[in-house]
């Protein structure tokens, strides 16, 4: 099913590590960065998922690697044609319950 048109929140990350380096912090930007340097092809990893979307043409992600963006374009199966992508604040993390403590 094509999806044409549609808005995609996620990251740019690396095939080698896909969805593990779908994070904020330095550490899963630097390995993402480092992995495409040697030739692994950026991917796309969608907010709440952990699969990663090949890239119709890499070219207009190339600068965001290791960043989450925003994506306009058309998914094909487990292909994104970019359209057009853009910086965007990551999504904050989900507030971890506290376990209840015991008297």
């Amino acid at each position: 099913m094509a999806l044409p048109g549609a808005e995609f929140q996620g990251w740019i990350s690396d095939a080698a590590c896909g969805w593990n380096n779908a994070r904020p912090g330095p550490e899963a930007k630097d390995c993402a960065v480092k992995c495409v340097r040697q030739g692994w092809a950026p991917v796309f990893v969608q907010d709440g998922r952990m699969d990663a979307f090949k890239l119709a043409d890499k070219a207009p992600a190339m600068k965001f690697v290791g960043e989450h963006v925003a994506v306009t374009g058309e998914l094909k199966g487990d292909v994104l044609s970019v359209k057009s992508i853009r910086p965007s604040p990551a999504p904050k993390p989900a507030p971890k319950s506290s376990p209840k403590s015991k008297k």
